[in-house]
């Protein structure tokens, strides 16, 4: 009998532990699978945000501006599509690939830079009209609401739609979040974390909204004196890029054979892209050093 209930004992215990390994392969699995979803959805989230960033970006924040600069931009591609024919006679296919490339990363840029600009001009504003507001006695929403009011522009439109949003009852951190993705700057994201604990504890805002607009107040005049203690570097930087165009240019009137040497010979070719493409190289490094220093 003890050597039965021994083996009854036994199998018993492997029985266990083929139940709990199994029970741990299976959540592995699961756990893997669940990471991969969430990685692909986090993946095409980006892209998707990003899509979107562009759209925004092209069109300067107003969709109705979409189709004007899409004209805008076929008519540039074709103008620099017949100057490719007539001078440089890049293959179209490269020529159309290094122009697309081109297109996007520079409206991204200008984009940004734009976006940068206007934010920088007009969010002052917006922390004068909520003092003003809670000064005034006025609720969160009511400030928010005079600020879409007060403001034109695409951030006049940036509030009138998160005004609308909240009002209608939507979630506040998909308001915010989303609202971020736009102007995605140090100093909005402390504003929306502001209003959100507001929104959701209560509190004076008054007081906390004042000292962001001081800290903001400095932190723009240390922007404006960083460029200005770089500006002579990068106007001396453009100067030094435009020369390789500059004689290019005049290459063109002054010596027609060197010309249609650099740009119909395969070796001459060779020569024309070293110099732009050394010239670009070199704007990089120094674009790198800019952003380090400042």
């Amino acid at each position: 009998m003890s050597l039965l209930y021994y083996i009854l004992l036994a199998f018993g215990g492997l029985l266990v532990i083929y139940v709990l390994t199994s029970w741990f392969v299976t959540k592995k699995k699961i756990n893997e699978y669940n990471s991969t979803e969430n990685k692909l959805e986090t993946f095409a989230q980006g892209i998707k945000s990003k899509l979107s960033l562009w759209v925004f970006y092209f069109s300067g924040g107003q969709r109705k501006n979409i189709l004007q600069n899409s004209v805008i931009s076929i008519l540039s591609f074709l103008a620099f599509f017949a100057i490719n024919v007539s001078y440089i006679h890049i293959d179209r296919l490269t020529f159309s690939i290094i122009f697309v490339f081109v297109f996007v990363m520079l409206i991204w840029k200008l984009g940004q830079r734009r976006n940068r600009k206007i934010f920088n001009n007009v969010f002052p504003e917006v922390i004068q009209i909520l003092i003003a507001a809670s000064s005034s006695g006025a609720g969160l929403l009511q400030g928010l609401e005079r600020c879409g009011q007060e403001l034109t522009g695409q951030l006049g439109a940036e509030f009138r739609n998160i005004h609308r949003r909240l009002a209608i009852g939507e979630d506040p951190i998909a308001v915010f979040d989303e609202s971020y993705t736009r102007y995605p700057y140090k100093e909005f994201y402390f504003f929306i974390t502001i209003v959100r604990t507001n929104l959701s504890k209560g509190g004076q805002i008054k007081e906390v909204i004042s000292r962001l607009g001081r800290v903001i107040a400095d932190s723009t005049k240390m922007e404006k004196k960083k460029k200005a203690m770089t500006s002579e570097a990068r106007m001396s930087a453009m100067i030094v890029a435009c020369f390789p165009i500059g004689f290019f240019i005049f290459m063109k009137f002054t010596m027609p054979e060197n010309f249609e040497f650099i740009t119909t010979d395969p070796t001459g070719r060779y020569v024309l892209y070293y110099v732009f493409g050394s010239v670009a190289f070199g704007m990089l490094i120094i674009w790198g050093l800019m952003r380090k220093s400042t």
